[in-house]
């Protein structure tokens, strides 16, 4: 696989990721994916057999992006949006064609247009987004990042991309897209997770690993994406999203004839993801070491694509069985330790203590526990406390 950024092959693994990315959709091939850098920049990305159509049809059919209101309430939700907008004010006019890639839902275009920005389009390929995005009164296009320029046919002043970028795995059609629908002074926006502040954080082990992120950005990264398709970076600035507790990057590039379209190697995102890698074990010890000594049952609740990177953690302990309410997700087969696991449905009789190892879902898996009359110790990951 060649890296995403600067097109080279050469490569070195940093971590294994998990046996298989099946648990995003039965397209996925069973083959196992790594965490790697690149040899010649330095970008760090998942090397997977998994193409854009497969992840494509994981959002699609698979998943379904949460809505920020319903995440993080309203006034969370304004306050970032007016971040955004307080950037992008500084290179549009109420005029602008804003598109906005990967827009889900419509909620930053809807609040958009009610701060005097009507000339807002929509792009994202979840069918019942789309739907609730044109019930909101926007121009929504149903289609992939990688579709878009053959869809429309109109240039845009403003192309959004907010945490979008780090999910494609085919940046180069996408930046050939964005190049084509963009409007002769146009602008992007670009906002992404900072990889190199993985290591600052204190939240659950591996919670930036999920499989959905194939890239995982630093400053470097994206001065090397501007140089790569010809922009000029107008601002960058890390910032920390306090919606999810994400440290993050933003630039706004600008088509520029005379770059330079240098493309400079940085070791900065290896090595924090390599600390990271190393806390997030540490983190686990406290939950997993007296479960490898004691050897009790233990049942793993909640196995999906942020979560399944866990499973490799447990192969010393004596898991008995594997929980997941999303029927895509059971009938699917783990190897811990020498065990074989299917994922099953949620059942009353479960064997020994319950480890959720959702952090976002973790207060909707143990409510559902209790309101199923399961009394067993549940355990979760984001204090390793048990209740």
């Amino acid at each position: 696989m060649r890296c995403p950024i600067c097109g080279k092959s050469e490569s070195r693994r940093i971590y294994r990721l998990c046996d298989n990315l099946k648990i995003l959709g039965k397209t996925f091939s069973d083959e196992p994916a790594y965490l790697v850098s690149c040899d010649s920049c330095g970008m760090v990305y998942m090397e997977t057999a998994a193409s854009q159509e497969d992840f494509l049809d994981y959002y699609k059919n698979g998943a379904v992006a949460a809505k920020y209101c319903d995440l993080f309430g309203a006034e969370n939700t304004e306050n970032y949006y007016r971040h955004i907008l307080d950037i992008l004010e500084r290179y549009m006019t109420p005029d602008s064609r804003i598109l906005d890639v990967a827009g889900a839902w419509g909620e930053l275009e809807k609040y958009l247009c009610d701060h005097g920005y009507p000339n807002v389009t929509n792009v994202d390929p979840n069918e019942d987004c789309a739907a609730e995005s044109i019930q909101k009164g926007i121009r929504t296009v149903v289609c992939s990042s990688s579709d878009m320029a053959q869809m429309i046919s109109e240039k845009y002043d403003m192309i959004i991309l907010n945490h979008a970028l780090e999910h494609i795995v085919d940046v180069e059609a996408l930046m050939r897209g964005v190049e084509q629908l963009l409007s002769e002074r146009g602008t992007v926006f670009i906002e992404v997770p900072d990889a190199e502040g993985y290591e600052t954080e204190e939240m659950a082990p591996y919670n930036f690993l999920t499989y959905e992120h194939v890239l995982h950005f630093s400053e470097n990264d994206l001065k090397n994406l501007a140089a790569r398709y010809g922009y000029e970076i107008r601002e960058m600035k890390k910032y920390y999203k306090e919606i999810s507790s994400y440290p993050s990057i933003y630039a706004v590039l600008r088509k520029c004839s005379t770059v330079k379209r240098t493309i400079r190697y940085s070791d900065s995102s290896r090595k924090s993801v390599e600390r990271y890698l190393a806390k997030s074990r540490a983190a686990l010890d406290g939950l997993i070491k007296p479960l490898e000594k004691s050897q009790e049952e233990v049942t793993l609740w909640g196995i999906g694509a942020s979560t399944t990177i866990l499973l490799d953690a447990f192969q010393n302990c004596n898991v008995a069985a594997l929980i997941d309410k999303n029927p895509n997700r059971q009938g699917l087969v783990f190897h811990i330790g020498d065990r074989r696991l299917t994922i099953e449905e949620p059942k009353t009789e479960i064997r020994g203590t319950i480890v959720v190892l959702s952090i976002p879902y973790a207060d909707s898996i143990r409510r559902q526990i209790r309101n199923m009359g399961i009394r067993n110790t549940v355990v979760t990951l984001h204090s390793i406390e048990k209740e």
